[in-house]
């Protein structure tokens, strides 16, 4: 809990002074005379503008916003599947920065003859965009991105629906909006902690992405499509100073995705598929991954 409680005030910390400094210096208009022509992705505001469904972050929202989402996955292998349901909602303290709660449920986990749910580990998240540049072409978007994961989940069941200790999440996001087009990368590392002699090993993401805008109803609709590919490097578990040699390893998943928006409901789903794995030891291979996220703004 104290690790927990010092994290906390560390991100206060951390994006206070650049929350501060924002909104007193930032002019109360902008020349929008710079910014990208309204049509393709720019008929609707940003936080409905096409984005990736499985990278972190990017969850920016105007001032006053909430933003309520559901995103759910499969990720199945040999003898194995993983399904979770993950509600989740953001606020948008400022303009530039913006506040997520979630609270992740394994509705089904199987490996091999166990199987478990419940509860897994929820976590609240800041992220803050530091950067914001429109010209007349694209506009560019850069955020830090924090959290920390609470013990809710259990490390006992079998398979495992948490960490048993808490986790900390740092990482940063880079995104380039077109008219048509949309870029981004997001790298990060989760540092997690040790629960009765046992410690889950650290992970570090490095993810990127693009897509186009293929269609507009009545600038009042956005059909876009999308590639994402997200690398994911896990440590080995360690237990009471003995390392698990049948746990960690490299994962990398490109997933293609289909993006629907209007003013007020965003729909996204896509199939992910495994291009690279070294997992260490004995483990069974992902096959494939399933996506989907709705969300609603108010």
């Amino acid at each position: 809990m104290l690790r927990i409680i010092s994290f906390l005030l560390f991100l206060c910390i951390l994006f206070e002074p650049l929350r501060s400094y924002a909104t007193s210096k930032c002019p109360p208009e902008e020349d929008k005379s710079d910014s990208p022509p309204k049509i393709g992705n720019y008929v609707l505001s940003s936080s409905q503008q096409p984005g990736p469904l499985i990278s972190f972050g990017q969850n920016i929202l105007d001032e006053g916003k909430t933003k309520i989402f559901l995103f759910s996955d499969v990720l199945g292998g040999s003898q194995m599947h993983f399904i979770d349901a993950v509600p989740y909602g953001v606020y948008g303290i400022t303009d530039d920065f913006c506040a997520l709660l979630s609270i992740p449920v394994a509705v089904n986990y199987k490996q091999n003859k166990s199987h478990s749910s419940g509860l897994s580990d929820m976590f609240l998240q800041l992220e803050y965009a530091f950067y914001n540049q429109d010209t007349s072409q694209f506009g560019d978007r850069a955020t830090l991105v924090a959290n920390v994961a609470f013990p809710t989940g259990s490390a006992t069941k079998q398979p495992p629906t948490g960490n048993g200790s808490s986790s900390f999440f740092l990482g940063s996001t880079f995104n380039r909006t077109y008219v048509n087009w949309f870029f981004f990368t997001s790298p990060g590392v989760l540092l997690t902690t040790s629960h009765k002699g046992q410690k889950v090993g650290n992970e570090y993401l490095y993810q990127v992405g693009f897509g186009r805008n293929f269609y507009t109803i009545d600038s009042e609709w956005i059909f876009a499509w999308l590639i994402e590919t997200n690398g994911l490097y896990t440590e080995k578990t360690r237990f009471k100073g003995h390392t698990d040699p049948n746990s960690g390893g490299n994962l990398v998943v490109v997933t293609p995705s289909l993006w629907i928006s209007s003013e007020q409901v965003t729909i996204q789903f896509g199939i992910g598929l495994p291009v690279a794995q070294r997992l260490f030891g004995n483990q069974t291979k992902n096959k494939y991954l399933l996506a989907s996220n709705l969300s609603w703004l108010f």
